[in-house]
């Protein structure tokens, strides 16, 4: 899908030819929305495309409904778009499928339009009741309510053609340090589990890290697998030991320095984690030498600044 920039500048058959797929190959409707560019943003996109089709002649409004497929049509005969949405249907849905197509012919008898309602994800015998109920409506009403789904489907096929949105760099390091720790054997796979829960409370949207968090529903999952699928999502693919301790080891600098933790912390944290032998002998002398240990503190300091030197 084109950047949303682009959908305001390019020539007005590209626009056509773009967007119409959003909305079920609607020519008309979106023809007028390329003359009511530039919009603002991706919500005013779609609020104009709400007002000009609750505005546009009733025959257009009928065609722009009728373009969409029955719920519950065959997948064969629909878009592919419509049929993500509506997902597949199993054999033993058959008195589903029945029901759906008996309440179609029965609504688009009543009210002369085809019934379109935004599924979102919903399975096919949820709609049911909805149809029902939507068989009593004032045909007006239910008339804006078709022409407000067929929008909010547009939508949802727009951010579907988007994909999901960068995750925040923040986010990001946080799934790094923590599948660091469990590779370094700083945390056992429980620990991981937990920090995997964690992360999803914080606002982590990542189909491996889920996958990951339901990882102990299954004792024997081996974590490699699952863990190497999260890294390779967040870019960081062939992520290995050595980097999980070069990473842990920055993290642990970087508390030296902010005062988050006392040098000799820091510094036993960075030896146990990685292959710095600069670090070991620091906490060995500081280990040994009692009475020079404010001075051993001051060269831990000035190794960690060295450590991000090495970095840059």
């Amino acid at each position: 899908m084109m950047t949303f920039d682009e959908l305001n500048s390019v020539d007005i058959d590209v626009f056509v030819e773009r967007v119409t797929r959003l909305f079920e190959g609607a020519e008309m409707l979106v023809r007028r929305l390329a003359d009511e560019r530039p919009f603002e943003s991706e919500d005013d996109l779609f609020d104009t495309a709400r007002a000009t089709a609750r505005g546009m002649p009733e025959a257009e409004q009928i065609e722009l409904l009728d373009g969409h497929p029955r719920i519950g049509a065959d997948p064969a005969t629909v878009s592919e778009m419509s049929r993500r949405e509506q997902g597949g249907a199993e054999p033993s849905d058959a008195w589903i499928a029945n029901e759906l197509a008996a309440l179609n012919e029965a609504y688009e008898s009543r009210f002369g339009f085809r019934f379109v309602v935004f599924v979102a994800g919903r399975p096919r015998a949820d709609i049911i009741p909805l149809l029902e109920r939507a068989l009593h409506a004032d045909r007006d009403e239910e008339l804006r309510r078709g022409l407000d789904d067929v929008v909010l489907i547009a939508a949802d096929r727009m951010e579907a053609l988007r994909g999901p949105p960068p995750m925040r760099e923040e986010l990001r390091e946080g799934i790094a340090l923590e599948a660091s720790r469990w590779m370094v054997g700083e945390i056992d796979r429980d620990g991981l589990i937990r920090a995997t829960h964690r992360l999803i409370e914080e606002g982590v949207e990542s189909p491996a890290l889920l996958s990951l968090s339901l990882a102990n529903q299954t004792e024997t999952v081996d974590l490699a697998e699952p863990v190497a699928r999260l890294m390779d999502e967040i870019g960081l693919g062939e992520w290995d030991r050595a980097q999980a301790g070069q990473l842990l080891a920055l993290h642990a600098a970087a508390s030296i320095l902010g005062d988050v933790s006392q040098p000799i912390d820091g510094a036993r944290r960075i030896a146990s984690v990685s292959d710095n032998t600069q670090f070991r002998e620091l906490v060995g002398r500081w280990e040994a030498d009692a009475d020079r240990r404010d001075a051993i503190n001051e060269e831990i300091k000035h190794a960690a600044v060295e450590l991000f030197g090495e970095e840059e």
